[in-house]
């Protein structure tokens, strides 16, 4: 039997909204990655931060979760774009884990500008199959449940509940 794992970080809740709709479109298990430290801000200082994040090659230390990523065939990644690449709580967990021989599936929320997020990708998770990539600029902002409905018609179209 086919087991899928939903793996995400949300820092706005973006990413977080569309993983909660798409338990309608698959069965998966999921796991929310949460850094033991985090700067939660809605002012401009969160661009700062983040950026500093990126750009040092921050790998935040993330509170302790237990999977067994041996049992599952198809991974769906889910992250904000960070200047061009993935969350470093992303980073983290695919540099502390090891992905070999999975489906990967990659949903990224941004602001418009995904630079080099794709190829960042697909260098970190070489040995794996990227099946399909889909990206939503500011899904709250701009229609969460059109946002919603996007992510579920594509993950569905690969992975029937």
């Amino acid at each position: 039997m086919t087991k899928n794992l939903i793996v995400y970080y949300s820092y706005e809740g973006n990413t977080e909204a569309l993983v909660d709709g798409m338990k309608s479109a698959i069965t998966a298990d999921v796991l929310k990655l949460v850094p033991k430290k985090e700067k939660k801000t809605n002012s401009l200082f969160r661009f700062v931060w983040g950026g500093i994040q990126v750009y040092m090659t921050k790998k935040p230390k993330l509170e302790e979760y237990n999977v067994d990523l041996d049992k599952y065939d198809n991974i769906i990644i889910a992250s904000p774009c960070w200047f061009g690449t993935f969350a470093p709580p992303i980073k983290t967990f695919l540099t502390d884990n090891k992905l070999e021989n999975k489906n990967i599936y990659l949903l990224v929320c941004n602001g418009g500008n995904l630079r080099g997020i794709w190829k960042d990708y697909e260098e970190i998770l070489k040995g794996n199959k990227i099946i399909s990539k889909l990206d939503l600029v500011y899904p709250i902002k701009n229609g969460i449940e059109d946002a919603k409905k996007k992510t579920n018609e594509w993950i569905g179209s690969f992975l029937n509940k």
